[in-house]
């Protein structure tokens, strides 16, 4: 695009005001050039603002070389009121020269308010478009992550509710769950790791999660215990396995507690450890199964759901599941109901009155699995968790009938 700057000359004398009267028609004659000079010039601007205005259609593709263009014509044009500025004050009051001058110099005012207008409108225009696309693109992504996250639940929920294989939540859930004993005291534990170790050499180990107060009892009402260990019951189809174990590592301020299993028998049934970035997925309302020997009993299963997530004690944070327990679940497993993942460590169950305190069942708390985590990752032990990985469920085998 051509770009003229329009200039004006005038060839009045500094004396013009003096030798009017003398070259008054000389002097008119020059006016009258001088105005078609100017028209031709204002009709090269007129043309000039038409293909601006033309090339404003496609704005977002020439908005650089557009505004660009408007700063040298706002510039030219100034410069251009400066000049007519100063002819003015030199012309004669009242003279023909003198108003054609006033006359165009009101139009190029005119001229740079409109171009700065139009290039203030055009930046608001395009910044509201922006901030409505953002505004739109903002609410489909929390739209398509809360659907997500629905789609997700629904599936769980199918699956637990048309997948119920009786025999895998036995494996899955009551399996993997042992029992602590003392001579007063019992407990209970989860297995989350039997097989070669490949941090000791591929040698065959098994390690058994449980509460820190259940080993502190035991070895506090049982003497013999802390010289050779203490009995732990490992359930397998068809028999009951009981080998000596010893705690290996605790943390009495998140109550947890890591024992290792004196036997060189790989055992085929360990808990699937809920994945440490997956933790945070738990809500309150999602379906539980606590998992124990309460009262010294063989494991058994109840159903609940979480209840909350936030129950400071001693410093350190637990979740509350209102699945039933009783004494001895200490140390049990608690599970997703969905997906048998392993999400905490049973701990505590809230009492009620003093002398003779009533039970409340339905009110317990556990360690959640991130502190778990947290706490075997500073002793070098987190590898100890990722024994399996089940997260996903296969859509294909929801249509299969139970085994």
């Amino acid at each position: 695009m051509k770009r003229t700057a329009v200039t004006v000359c005038c060839g009045l004398a500094a004396s013009a005001a003096a030798t009017a009267l003398v070259f008054g028609q000389r002097e008119l004659a020059r006016i009258e050039a001088q105005q078609a000079r100017l028209g031709a010039r204002q009709t090269q601007l007129d043309a000039l603002e038409q293909q601006l205005d033309a090339a404003l259609a496609d704005r977002e593709a020439t908005r650089r070389e557009l505004d660009a263009l408007r700063e040298q014509v706002v510039g030219e044009t100034e410069a251009r009121i400066a000049s007519l500025e100063q002819r003015l004050a030199a012309a004669a009051a009242g003279t023909e020269h003198a108003r054609a001058l006033a006359s165009e110099l009101a139009r190029a005012k005119h001229g740079v308010e409109r171009f700065h207008s139009q290039m203030s409108t055009d930046f608001e225009r395009t910044k509201a478009l922006v901030d409505a696309y953002m505004c739109e693109v903002r609410a489909k992504e929390a739209s398509a992550a809360h659907e997500l996250t629905e789609a997700r639940g629904q599936i769980r929920t199918l699956a637990s509710t048309i997948y119920q294989d009786r025999d895998e939540l036995t494996r899955r859930m009551l399996l993997p769950t042992v029992q602590l004993n003392g001579e007063d005291t019992v407990g209970s534990g989860t297995i989350v790791f039997s097989g070669p170790n490949p941090e000791r050499g591929g040698a065959v180990e098994s390690y058994v999660l449980t509460s820190y107060h259940v080993v502190r009892n035991i070895l506090a009402d049982t003497p013999r215990a802390r010289r050779e260990g203490f009995d732990v019951t490992v359930y397998l189809p068809g028999e009951d396995l009981v080998v000596t174990g010893e705690m290996i590592a605790s943390d009495p301020t998140i109550d947890a507690a890591l024992v290792q299993l004196d036997t060189q028998r790989v055992l085929p049934n360990v808990a699937n450890v809920l994945p440490r970035g997956e933790v945070a997925q738990i809500r309150v309302w999602d379906p539980v199964c606590a998992v124990g020997c309460p009262l010294g009993n063989d494991p058994v299963p109840s159903k609940g759901e979480v209840s909350s997530l936030h129950n400071e004690l001693n410093g350190a944070n637990y979740w509350m599941v209102n699945a039933p327990t009783y004494f001895g679940n200490s140390g049990g497993g608690i599970y997703r109901a969905d997906t048998k993942q392993l999400i905490g460590v049973f701990s505590k169950i809230y009492t009620h009155g003093q002398g003779r305190p009533v039970v409340v069942p339905h009110m317990g708390l556990c360690t959640p699995m991130d502190l778990i985590y947290g706490w075997l990752e500073s002793h070098d032990l987190e590898h100890l968790l990722c024994s399996e990985r089940v997260t996903r469920v296969d859509l294909r085998q929801l249509a299969a009938p139970p085994k």
